[in-house]
């Protein structure tokens, strides 16, 4: 959304008076005087009044912006009970070559990554800011990129990346540069019942829009994935479990806005997620073969925000 400029007026001590209703019939010589003072003070009145300038012109905290639906992935995300935004990710990917640490020699790994993002934004507050034209709104976004692995021995390996492309939302006909930069970290250890490993990211994200607004945001993440074999179950094929925990500091809150002057501001966010995959290999659904099928909480300590989001593969390579 659009930043939104909010101006105080200063308040007159006086006020227009209307002669003909409130001035006091005069007679005599003094009359033409008193007359003439009654006029002046109206007049000075009604200067004032109209001439009075702003007090302060504050410029209300920027917002989140559509633009930043491509940097969350899918999901559902609710914003206490004013709004809510569906996001489907679409991340085909090619895989250039695969990363590997053989007989201590670095082999580094190479990506080429082609997200398209769809929102669907729902704002079901009444007093709505002034620059929002309707309640409900669908976005666009496609920012390719590429991801390189660096494996710094045979636990550690870091994941660098960029990403910039095109967005677009239909109600307003507004357009926007999107943009996405960072790396991420893992490092693994493994025992006989569980692979597990330390996770960590430093992310930036932003957007330049057709309009002239432009805004972005960073976030610092750490937590833990691990996979661990489930022997009991069989099904026909042979499952693993896996799951993370995450928490994310973000430097910049991110500001929702429920009513032209009330923000809903959000610092920091804690992450769960659990999932199953095939120990053979990923699934097989014709055209898409996700590494494993999962669901994960996000959530801020205060409970104004929360998300069901959809996973597919491991956090460090999705």
């Amino acid at each position: 959304m659009s930043r939104t400029v909010t101006v105080e007026w200063a308040a007159a001590d006086s006020c227009i008076t209307m002669l003909g209703a409130t001035t006091p019939v005069f007679q005599g010589e003094g009359s033409r005087i008193l007359k003439l003072a009654a006029l002046l003070r109206a007049l000075a009145g009604g200067l004032a009044l109209m001439a009075a300038p702003p007090l302060m012109a504050v410029d209300a905290p920027q917002t989140v912006h559509w633009a930043f639906s491509s940097y969350f992935g899918t999901g559902w995300y609710q914003v206490d009970d004013s709004r809510s935004v569906f996001v489907f990710r679409i991340p085909p990917r090619w895989t250039v070559r695969r990363s590997a640490w053989e007989d201590g020699q670095r082999k580094l790994g190479i990506e080429i990554h082609f997200p398209a993002t769809i929102g669907l934004h729902n704002l079901d507050f009444a007093d709505a800011p002034g620059n929002i034209a309707a309640d409900n709104f669908g976005t666009f976004s496609f920012t390719p990129g590429i991801e390189l692995e660096i494996p710094l021995n045979e636990r550690w390996a870091l994941r660098p990346y960029v990403k910039a492309g095109w967005g677009k939302e239909f109600e307003l006909n507004e357009t926007a540069w999107i943009w996405e930069t960072g790396i991420k970290s893992r490092y693994a250890f493994q025992t006989e019942r569980l692979d597990w490993g330390l996770i960590a990211s430093l992310q930036w994200a932003g957007y330049d829009q057709s309009a002239g607004d432009r805004d972005d945001t960073g976030s610092i993440l750490l937590g833990v994935e691990a996979r661990q074999p489930l022997r009991s179950l069989r099904l026909g094929r042979h499952w693993d479990l896996h799951w993370h925990a995450a928490y994310t500091f973000l430097e910049s809150p991110l500001r929702f806005q429920q009513t032209q002057t009330d923000f809903i501001v959000i610092d920091d966010l804690f992450e769960v997620g659990l999932a199953v995959s095939l120990r053979e290999g990923p699934f097989d659904f014709w055209f898409w073969k996700p590494d494993r099928l999962g669901l994960g909480i996000k959530f801020s300590p205060d409970g104004n925000f929360s998300a069901l989001t959809f996973t597919s593969r491991s956090w460090f390579t999705k």
